[in-house]
């Protein structure tokens, strides 16, 4: 009898987290997926893992005991990948990312690397979209990680999130009116979505604070004077996600896309690519040539 690394992983993450849609948003796979996995990992143990509630699950007795050796197999699995295959990559690389980001995905993509690749130092610039593509066809930066392409630029769409519209829970701000917005400053992508969908609605509104890091807005927020928008992946669970049944409009999606100079194999950019892919589970990517479509 073998174990599956994959379903491991995935049993892994929903007794951390508790919660098989918390676990399909991190592992980014949809929710039947998860559940799949796990079905089948309980089918091969022959024993139940988990005990279902509405919305949280609780590891059975059987769980807890298995947790403790899916920790320990797939601990010493990475470090036998690491040891007989990846000590070649060695040296710095320069990525590219929304401050946002470094919030969410990205530290978890960053872990994955320094369990695989010990070797590999990473230098992480944050900034808008739009700097940042700028660097990268510069030479700047090895890898970007980042939302939209520019002109002439190859890439690879990982992943499309939706940004939602928060709020602090209790907060006034919804009451008011104009509606007050806590902003990223011009510049960011993001902004310039949020401010279309609200014209396109025709809904009053003043930006009464704005802030160039994540955490600016973070601040704001928490604050419970002000409504702002953000990447689903990043709402904290002090925070309210409002919808079109609160009166706020859809907003759409943000594209994140990977692109790299040095493709060949065994490249420190190659790596990291390849941890981003398995990542957000898109191991046949869809693939942009140079276009003229950018959205910063």
């Amino acid at each position: 009898m073998n174990l599956d690394m994959n379903q491991l992983r995935t049993f892994v993450t929903v007794a951390e987290l508790k919660s098989f849609s918390r676990a399909s948003e991190k592992l980014c796979r949809v929710q039947s997926a998860v559940s799949q996995q796990i079905q089948k990992l309980e089918a091969h143990l022959g024993a139940d893992l988990f005990v279902r509630g509405k919305k949280t699950v609780a590891l059975t007795a059987k769980g807890d005991e298995m947790l403790i050796h899916a920790v320990r197999i797939l601990e010493m699995n990475d470090q036998a990948v690491a040891t007989m295959t990846d000590m070649r990559y060695k040296g710095q690389i320069k990525v590219g990312t929304s401050d946002a980001y470094v919030s969410s995905f990205f530290s978890d993509i960053t872990k994955r690397c320094a369990a695989r690749f010990p070797d590999m130092e990473i230098e992480v610039h944050c900034g808008y979209s739009g700097q940042i593509w700028e660097r990268y066809q510069s030479g700047e930066l090895d890898v970007v990680l980042t939302q939209g392409r520019p002109p002439a630029v190859s890439s690879e769409l990982l992943h499309s999130e939706e940004l939602k519209w928060v709020c602090a829970k209790g907060s006034n701000a919804l009451k008011q009116n104009p509606l007050p917005l806590a902003l990223f400053t011009k510049g960011c992508g993001d902004r310039d979505l949020i401010l279309q969908a609200l014209q396109r609605a025709k809904k009053a509104y003043r930006v009464s604070y704005n802030s160039t890091s994540y955490a600016g807005i973070v601040a704001a927020l928490a604050s419970g004077f002000y409504v702002s928008a953000v990447l689903m992946s990043t709402v904290a669970e002090d925070f309210q996600v409002l919808t079109e049944v609160d009166g706020f409009p859809v907003i759409g999606n943000l594209d994140i896309t990977l692109a790299y100079h040095d493709k060949s194999k065994g490249s420190l950019s190659s790596a990291f690519a390849d941890i981003s892919r398995n990542y957000f589970g898109t191991m046949s990517p869809e693939r942009y040539g140079p276009s003229d479509l950018f959205v910063g």
